[in-house]
């Protein structure tokens, strides 16, 4: 039986790994869009590479972890075979014609392929930037936090890690202090051991994964949102999947703010029609039949209409906004 430190460990890396092997599969496959013949070879080496990781991984992951990673990988694997027949396609043709093609492009085009990877990653290969947002009490926080030095990619990955009695802001805004944090865009969040605390989040590029936290409010646009081992959340998403839940209760889910959304001029993930409840949370702990317990949509008279988007006075609408756990 594993411990409870063993499981915290494997959820983390599960995590940890679902989050980096999702970034690599989405640029790969904005790279695959542009390849030509001469860069087959290297996302060809890449996308062995993310097997292998895969592979490796094996049994340390979540089965909906390993399977969605693993319907990521065959379809990068099926545009590189596409694309494969369509650059033979074209070097057929031209031979055809008797177009004459240069020796440098003869000498790449048979160059190894492990050759070849070493010469396309420097140039093609960017990684996010990252912040950390640690140990603040008492007090609001604004997307200032997320200044830092310049990076060469305007997207970050943030870590924000014991938090208590504050409200963070991640919302754009005008104000000097925090303009050259208002250029990054948020590629994913990991947050874990906040208590008594609202998290204005805003929209993330990517995935959102949530730990340990208590009696908290967090509002966020995002592809993917995962917390485990938490108590008394009210979640308001603009979610392009269903919510996962894992070992947490009394969590209560909205849709986010349409006030929000008006005030930064963020356009809204979700732009399917809904007739009802725009997504329908998963429940891990809770795989049955009948309707988890964990779980619960907020009533109209429990959605908050005041949002602390100052710091003027947060310490009053923290105390009014949280949601309070029942003992």
């Amino acid at each position: 039986m594993i411990s409870a430190d063993g499981a915290e460990a494997l959820w983390t890396f599960a995590q940890t790994f679902t989050s980096s092997f999702q970034a690599s599969c989405s640029e790969l496959a904005t790279r695959l869009k542009v390849a030509n013949a001469v860069s087959v070879h290297s996302i060809a080496g890449e996308i062995q590479a993310l097997n292998k990781r895969l592979t490796e991984a094996t049994g340390r992951l979540p089965s909906y972890d390993q399977r969605q990673n693993e319907l990521q990988l065959k379809a990068l694997e099926k545009s590189l075979e596409e694309l494969r027949s369509s650059t033979t396609g074209k070097t057929k043709f031209a031979f055809k014609r008797k177009v004459k093609i240069p020796a440098s492009a003869l000498a790449e085009t048979a160059m190894p392929p492990a050759r070849a990877n070493a010469l396309a990653m420097p140039t093609s290969t960017i990684s996010s930037a990252s912040r950390t947002i640690s140990n603040h009490s008492n007090c609001y926080l604004s997307r200032s936090c997320l200044s830092g030095p310049r990076s060469s990619t305007d997207r970050i990955e943030v870590s924000i890690i014991r938090i208590s009695n504050s409200i963070l802001n991640l919302l754009t805004t005008t104000n000097e202090s925090t303009l050259s944090a208002n250029i990054v865009s948020l590629s994913a969040l990991h947050i874990r051991d906040i208590q008594n605390s609202i998290l204005i989040l805003g929209t993330v590029d990517g995935s959102i994964m949530l730990h340990n936290l208590t009696n908290c409010v967090v509002v966020a646009g995002c592809h993917q949102f995962r917390m485990h081992n938490s108590t008394a959340i009210d979640a308001y998403l603009d979610i392009s999947s269903n919510p996962i839940i894992e070992s947490c209760d009394q969590v209560r889910f909205g849709v986010y703010p349409s006030e929000l959304k008006t005030i930064t001029g963020q356009q809204t993930l979700v732009t399917r029609n809904h007739t009802e409840f725009p997504f329908l949370p998963q429940d891990f702990s809770h795989i049955r039949a009948t309707p988890s317990p964990n779980w619960r949509t907020l009533e109209q008279d429990e959605v908050i209409r005041d949002w602390p988007l100052s710091e003027t006075n947060y310490s009053v609408q923290l105390e009014r906004a949280l949601p309070r756990p029942q003992i």
